[in-house]
């Protein structure tokens, strides 16, 4: 397995006790978000080189929070992800330090006024020497 889908279940199951799974193609009806949907998806590994010995892997992995809500849950939700978010920072998982913490959006208007779903994705941003 390669290392940015290994980094993507430790993160899934980091977050176990919010059922997070991974998927490559995250699709939902409105009608299967009453309770927190959390997806763990694996994007754009880097590589760079640290010497003729040694390089670094830059792994990401994109957390999506779905759920139907409204404005008046809106705070309480936010203050999850942002906590859930920040809890990552500096954490190691599958040999890998957590070193960047991006929230893209922190939260959804479009989707929140017109399909009545909070949609909110973080990107984590781990880093990895290799030799």
């Amino acid at each position: 397995m390669s290392n940015v889908v290994n980094l993507a279940v430790a993160v899934a199951d980091a977050l176990a006790e919010y059922n997070a799974e991974v998927l490559y193609f995250p699709t939902f009806d409105l009608r299967d978000l009453e309770t927190m949907r959390v997806i763990v998806v694996p994007v754009n590994p880097e590589y760079k080189t640290v010497s003729r010995a040694a390089h670094e892997e830059l792994l990401k992995v994109q957390i999506g929070f779905l759920k139907r809500g409204c404005e008046d849950e809106l705070d309480s939700l936010l203050q999850t992800v942002e906590g859930l978010g920040l809890s990552f920072l500096n954490k190691k998982l599958a040999n890998a330090t957590c070193v960047c913490v991006a929230y893209n959006p922190i939260y959804s208007p479009e989707h929140l006024r017109e399909r009545g779903q909070f949609t909110s994705v973080i990107e984590l941003t781990f880093k990895k020497i290799c030799s």
